[in-house]
């Protein structure tokens, strides 16, 4: 592929990431991707044929970010609970998102599990790789019930963005992560 190619392609995945957040994967159309990059639909089917294989470039996108950040967490992090601690603090990062459009992640995975589960199946991936992290630092910590407690952080962070979302409300995201980062205080090491 050209580079030329590869920029419009790339140009087209990080406008459908965004709207695909903001409008919801079933609302946003083709033609709003081709808007938002400023080509036409007819350019934007000569790089995806599909709406689901655009879906797809941008679960590869979101799948390499996430894996780009462990990695970079692992390197900066040695002890377990700062581990943890990174995890929640990646929420608070994105308050005004979340309080505006829900977890990424999170709305997406809802949105695909109710009539495409295949897709689901597809999106769930980038939350396994958050649960096999967390589930590793669990380990770290000494933790045989480590995957348990992978779901249960998981749970709490999911919960928290979701009424963050519900009531639009920032303040109740950052309670939520002070509370989170006293239960992996309380954590034995």
């Amino acid at each position: 592929m050209t580079e030329h190619k590869q920029d419009s392609r790339g140009r087209i995945v990080e406008a459908a990431n965004r709207l695909f957040y903001i409008k919801g994967y079933n609302q946003a159309s083709f033609a709003d991707v081709a808007d938002e990059v400023g080509i036409s639909k007819g350019n934007l089917h000569y790089h995806f044929r599909s709406k689901d294989d655009l879906l797809d470039a941008v679960i590869v996108l979101r799948t390499k970010v996430i894996e780009q950040n462990l990695a970079r967490w692992d390197e900066q992090y040695s002890n377990p609970k700062d581990k943890l601690k990174r995890f929640v603090q990646m929420l608070l990062m994105e308050e005004d998102g979340i309080a505006r459009y829900g977890c990424p992640l999170g709305s997406l995975n809802m949105e695909l599990g109710k009539s495409q589960r295949e897709l689901r199946d597809r999106s769930r991936e980038m939350f396994d790789l958050f649960q096999r992290w967390l589930e590793k630092a669990f380990k770290q910590m000494g933790y045989k019930n480590s995957l348990s407690l992978s779901n249960h952080l998981l749970s709490m962070a999911q919960g928290a963005a979701l009424m963050t979302f519900v009531y639009a409300d920032g303040q109740l995201l950052k309670d939520e992560c002070d509370r989170i980062h006293e239960w992996i205080e309380g954590l034995d090491n």
